[in-house]
């Protein structure tokens, strides 16, 4: 089966035919829906085959089912949200975990002398089912709770919100009801609920805005996230040894930079399809690479994640309502999930941990300098950054320094490929020599993260003013942006990283 990429030119003439054929029946949404859900099934089934295709048609087919017996029969409500729930992790842990746990399965039915040779070699991971998973918890508790902005779904409907191309293949996790913290490009609370049900005529939503996304999502994966591969991150992690400690360190920036823009570059391309589709979706990235602490990372970065965990395991095991020891042991176990989400390898364990232990150790200082300078809890938090330029300087650059050393457990294939990563960034400045020039791309990184604070207000200016433009003064500039893309992007077709979660 040939990989079908939303960087192709077979989509963007895909897209193209779509979206005359979808404005064409713009006085019948719902009828937009059903032509939508056919455009979903068909990207899947190119890029992932009929099983992918199967299994999302059979998992949506079981929730909906699930969803009307939590209506008729309201007495067990909470035992088939229980079985909605228990389905949907054991369908994701099979197929997420199966590598995983494959040895051990083995070596258990050999100690009871059966035969072990039946085992699948591998499961394929269908094309999003961890997000399409988490969208049916959210739904499926909405309609537990009563939610009033979440009415159940036809089958029609629920059907596009699993497998809507814009959201299936890497986010964002896109909710049925609108949630705290999760946002449109607009600002506005943005679920998804009244938008697919609406009868009344849809708009393409900022045109011109939606094509500055897509040109910009361009940039950041196609060109410079993939530079930044080829050139960096990939030779240095493949063998770190061979590279001087500068080229390493290089690398480690790199990749964190590199998963930045290819991920928010992907979910900009996702808002951009959202909007001339007339439907808005949630932003993912909100200049995390400017946080402050850990904390104020994760409510910049892959936010649809970190509300979900937020909203679906820190409260559901407790949150901040018992002691304050119980409430960091909830956020320490929210964040290894987190970690085991993205993969069954013991590096995304270590990653969630690094994240939580940090988590709860900036708890543990803001309740110390409380307690010490007798302030609340709320006045003490983030007081370095608070104290003047330096200290905000400082906090950023502690904040961003942990980001990217955890991420080498997030890049590395093994717990022994990121040990090797650090001992040649602290062992090789000796007697290794430059292969390429580190300072170039170390001062380049610099320069734009100095800059990037400026660079971030340019959408919000542009949101203010694109309708006072004239056209000409856009269609050159975007097709300029769009040849200069092509031309020094690298050589071929690069996959979206998210997209392996």
């Amino acid at each position: 089966m040939p990989m079908f990429s939303f960087l192709s030119i077979e989509f963007g003439l895909f897209f193209l035919v779509f979206f005359c054929l979808y404005w064409a029946c713009r006085h019948q949404p719902q009828f937009q829906n059903f032509l939508l859900v056919l455009a979903s099934y068909g990207l899947i089934y190119l890029m992932a085959g009929t099983l992918a295709v199967g299994m999302l048609f059979v998992f949506t087919l079981l929730i909906f089912l699930l969803s009307i017996a939590m209506d008729r029969f309201e007495h067990n409500k909470k035992l088939w949200l229980s079985c909605g729930i228990v389905f949907t992790v054991l369908n994701l842990g099979i197929f997420k975990y199966y590598d995983f746990f494959k040895p051990q399965i083995a070596a258990v039915l050999q100690q009871f002398q059966l035969d072990s040779s039946g085992l699948a070699a591998n499961l394929i991971l269908p094309l999003g089912i961890s997000y399409y998973s988490f969208q049916a918890i959210s739904y499926l508790v909405s309609r537990y709770r009563n939610e009033v902005d979440v009415p159940r779904f036809n089958l029609s409907q629920l059907l596009l919100h699993f497998s809507c191309f814009a959201t299936i293949t890497a986010g964002p996790i896109a909710r049925a009801q609108s949630a705290k913290g999760l946002t449109d490009i607009y600002g506005k609370p943005c679920g998804l609920s009244p938008q697919l049900r609406q009868k009344e005529k849809r708009q393409i939503l900022t045109p011109t805005l939606a094509f500055l996304l897509i040109a910009l999502a361009l940039a950041k994966k196609w060109w410079l996230a993939g530079y930044l591969a080829d050139h960096w991150v990939n030779p240095v992690f493949s063998n770190p040894m061979q590279y001087h400690s500068l080229e390493v360190l290089a690398a480690i920036y790199g990749y964190t930079v590199q998963l930045f823009l290819d991920f928010s570059g992907y979910s900009d391309m996702m808002i951009a399809f959202g909007l001339l589709l007339g439907l808005r979706l949630p932003v993912n990235f909100r200049a995390p690479l400017l946080a402050h602490n850990i904390r104020d990372f994760w409510d910049r970065w892959h936010i649809s994640l970190s509300t979900w965990i937020r909203d679906y395991i820190y409260i559901p095991l407790g949150g901040s309502r018992g002691s304050f020891t119980r409430t960091q042991i909830n956020l320490l176990s929210a964040m290894v999930l987190s970690g085991i989400w993205h993969g069954s390898t013991w590096n995304f364990l270590l990653w969630g941990l690094f994240h939580g232990l940090a988590l709860v150790i900036l708890n543990i200082s803001d309740k110390i300098y409380a307690r010490i300078f007798k302030v609340p809890l709320k006045q003490a938090r983030d007081t370095v950054y608070r104290s003047g330029l330096l200290g905000k300087v400082l906090s950023v650059f502690i904040t961003i320094h942990f980001v990217c050393f955890a991420f080498v457990f997030f890049r590395a294939k093994t717990f022994n490929d990121a040990i090797d990563v650090f001992h040649a960034l602290l062992s090789n400045y000796i007697n290794v020599q430059f292969s390429d020039n580190p300072l170039y791309l170390l001062s380049l990184l610099l320069i734009a993260w100095v800059i990037y604070p400026f660079v971030r207000q340019l959408p919000h200016y542009l949101k203010l003013n694109l309708q006072h433009l004239p056209r000409y003064a856009l269609v050159v500039p975007l097709f300029i942006v769009f040849i200069v893309i092509v031309i020094c992007a690298p050589s071929g077709i690069p996959g979206f990283i998210y997209a392996n979660f």
